[in-house]
């Protein structure tokens, strides 16, 4: 069945009224599909699930369990949550997962053109939601810290496949040490920053935020759980304050440090600890995508191919991330003597 068709029979299941015009796909997503739906009651976002990540035993009850999770900021945050039709926040229609959200005009920004303005009404969004320290029985927290993953089974894997000769995995094959280092340094210091979490959204990168004006909306709650306040700040600035060039902007992390520390101190934060924990997120989404490349998790060649792309260009964000935390530290210790 054609994706019209598919979301032509799923408007008609959900009584989300008789489709307008064809549905039209929105781009940026790096996991799931998502199209701009027009019917005679209103407009909806929906987001067609990846299947291969649907296959997963506990995908469809962190997907609900992450929207009920969103659901508890909405009157603090303005975050877009999913709407729940027929009792159900994820929908199933012949074999296929589906999320249906109001939708909210407005588009991502991304270096170089965020702007200082932008940076503070982040900052203040971040620190408002680990202020709250909401809590709830739908976010577990997380019985492990970082992963230790298996990084030499990869090359392998790829050597296997024929796939050795690839740009990405030359690329991949050169950085190995250095990942393996990463990765380590991040489980020791899993312990200390475990000690200390909230509930957050934890993958607030600009592709997750819809500005109308400068009005921000949070989307895609999808990663959402228990995190330490401090490694998820740092990986925000990370996300923010970057100059376009593989730099960072020592105004921006000033305007989203002021505005996040009018909810929350920085004082208390075992820094070294969470320096180290800040290349978690990068190294999950490596591995991850290194699966994809290997045609180990992905559904099709544009989903293996575009699982390349993300290795190589990961690659690239945790050098420049090593970078950056140079910079940092000396940025954060001015502001906290």
């Amino acid at each position: 069945m054609e994706q019209n068709e598919e979301l032509e029979k799923l408007a008609a299941v959900l009584g989300l009224g008789k489709l307008l015009n064809s549905p039209e796909k929105i781009h940026g997503g790096l996991l799931h599909k998502m199209y701009r739906v027009v019917t005679s009651k209103g407009t909806f976002a929906v987001k067609v699930l990846n299947s291969e990540i649907m296959k997963r035993p506990s995908a469809l009850r962190n997907m609900i369990r992450s929207e009920k999770i969103a659901a508890n900021f909405i009157r603090e945050i303005p975050a877009v949550v999913s709407l729940e039709i027929k009792g159900n926040q994820v929908q199933e229609l012949d074999g296929t997962y589906y999320m249906i959200f109001p939708w909210a005009e407005g588009a991502s920004v991304f270096p170089p053109e965020i702007t200082e303005e932008h940076c503070r009404a982040i900052g203040d969004i971040l620190g408002r939601i680990h202020g709250l320290n909401v809590s709830g029985e739908e976010a577990l927290p997380e019985e492990d810290g970082p992963e230790m993953y298996d990084w030499e089974k990869y090359l392998w894997t790829a050597e296997q496949k024929g796939l050795s000769e690839a740009e990405w995995c030359a690329g991949y094959r050169k950085a190995a040490g250095d990942i393996y280092a990463w990765n380590k340094a991040a489980c020791d210091a899993g312990e200390s920053l475990g000690a200390n979490t909230v509930i957050s959204h934890r993958d607030l990168d600009p592709k997750n935020v819809l500005w109308n004006g400068m009005k921000p909306y949070i989307i895609d709650w999808e990663a959402a759980g228990y995190v330490n306040p401090f490694q998820e700040f740092l990986e925000v600035v990370n996300y923010w304050t970057g100059d376009g060039k593989g730099g960072i902007r020592q105004e921006y992390f000033s305007a989203m440090t002021a505005a996040y520390q009018k909810h929350m101190s920085l004082e208390q934060a075992d820094w070294d600890s969470v320096f180290a924990g800040s290349f978690a997120g990068m190294l999950g989404w490596l591995e991850y995508n290194l699966k994809r490349a290997l045609g180990l998790e992905a559904a099709d060649a544009e989903e293996i191919r575009l699982g390349g792309q993300q290795v190589v260009s990961t690659i690239k964000e945790l050098y420049d991330w090593q970078v950056k935390t140079g910079m940092l530290k000396e940025w954060l210790r001015g502001r906290l003597q």
